[in-house]
């Protein structure tokens, strides 16, 4: 274990060097971090308790011979080791299923210990005039809103893995032409690893009566979709939506996931944000069992429930010192998931991260805890 923590760390300083001596190279740029996390995980009787530590480091390089042209491959390295007597993060669990060539390499793959690399971003990106051309391992950003994004058909996250900073990517290719000051047509495919993997989807985004809006349509795993999306301001409060519908095929139902939201910044850096989730394919009962409630999210899948509220506040007390707290409240299901975190900024580059997630559900006609998980995150970026 010692040897491969070794190696993340000589991976990390070397790109760190490097880092600093291509600041006089304009065409190379180099950055990154390098992550320690340890995890506790507590069962609901509070007597059972895990632990374990991930060591995640990322190298982001970009190349950028003219003002037209750029390059960029990023990879992402993490070790995962866990007392557990099965390691829940297995080799194939941390695969990006968005990702249609395999490019991790899976160095270690035990009971306890699992260490992989990934590139997670691979692209060629020219720019000329009003056109924008990107084809690559990518991030296809069409989301509006904060917590879900129905929208973002191509490579949607799940805002519990609080970890994953820039989000997964997918395999494909991006054509954007900006028709004038507030409005652009973009075209995107990709190929996702999965069967009958194909997502393309045209985009329309404009702004009206001081909103940006957006309308997309298209094909989503050989079945037609249409969106739209908004977001604005009610007075001094904003204020965003998006809605996304999977027409039905010979083995599925229509599907509809849309979500709104709002959020306000009060004095004294208090900030809040209510959003609402529906999810027309979701539960809305209680369940027999906990396995029901299916955490594995996907761009149809935001949320396993049909109805989903959740709260956030988020107070920054100091330029270095922030904390927030999230509730998110799934009526019919009862499923409660409490979400509080601190953030402190020791050092330039260096921060201390405390994460907390609770979840509660009612099983079998008995709201109890599900599962407890803490976090203790100290992060270098350089």
């Amino acid at each position: 274990m010692k040897k491969l923590l070794l190696l993340v760390l000589n991976l990390s300083l070397a790109s760190f060097s490097l880092a600093q001596d291509s600041t006089t190279v304009s065409k190379f740029f180099i950055n990154g971090y390098i992550k320690d996390m340890q995890t506790f995980s507590i069962d609901s009787s509070f007597k059972n308790t895990e632990w374990g530590n991930l060591v995640h480091n990322r190298v982001n390089l970009k190349w950028k011979p003219s003002d037209n042209i750029t390059g960029a491959v990023e990879v992402r390295s993490r070790i995962f080791y866990s007392d557990a007597p099965e390691l829940p993060a297995g080799s194939i669990a941390i695969r990006n299923v968005n990702e249609y060539v395999n490019m991790q390499e899976v160095w270690v793959n035990t009971h306890s210990v699992v260490f992989t690399s990934n590139v997670e971003r691979l692209y060629l990106d020219y720019r000329s005039g009003k056109f924008n051309f990107r084809v690559g391992r990518q991030r296809i950003n069409w989301g509006m809103a904060t917590t879900w994004n129905p929208n973002d058909i191509f490579n949607s996250y799940n805002f519990l893995d609080f970890d994953y900073e820039e989000r997964p990517g997918t395999d494909g290719a991006k054509l954007t032409y900006i028709t004038n000051n507030t409005s652009s047509l973009e075209f995107a495919y990709a190929h996702t690893a999965l069967s009958n993997g194909n997502i393309g989807a045209l985009k329309y985004a404009f702004n009206k009566w001081n909103y940006d809006f957006q309308i997309l349509t298209g094909v989503y795993y050989d079945k037609p979709t249409v969106g739209a999306g908004w977001a604005g301001y009610i007075g001094d409060a904003g204020f965003k939506g998006e809605a996304q519908y999977f027409f039905a095929g010979r083995d599925s139902t229509g599907h509809l996931n849309l979500t709104m939201e709002t959020d306000y910044k009060f004095a004294g850096d208090w900030y809040i944000n209510f959003g609402l989730l529906y999810n027309n394919y979701g539960l809305s009962g209680p369940v027999n069992t906990a396995n029901a409630i299916d955490l594995n999210l996907s761009p149809k899948n935001l949320m396993p429930t049909k109805w989903n509220f959740i709260l956030t506040t988020t107070k920054q007390f100091s330029p270095r010192l922030s904390a927030s707290t999230a509730l998110l409240l799934s009526p019919g299901t009862n499923l409660f998931i409490f979400l509080p975190s601190v953030q402190y900024n020791l050092a330039t580059n260096l921060d201390l991260d405390l994460f907390w997630q609770s979840f509660f559900a009612e099983v079998n006609n008995d709201f109890k805890a599900m599962r407890h998980l803490g976090y203790l995150r100290v992060k270098f970026s350089f």
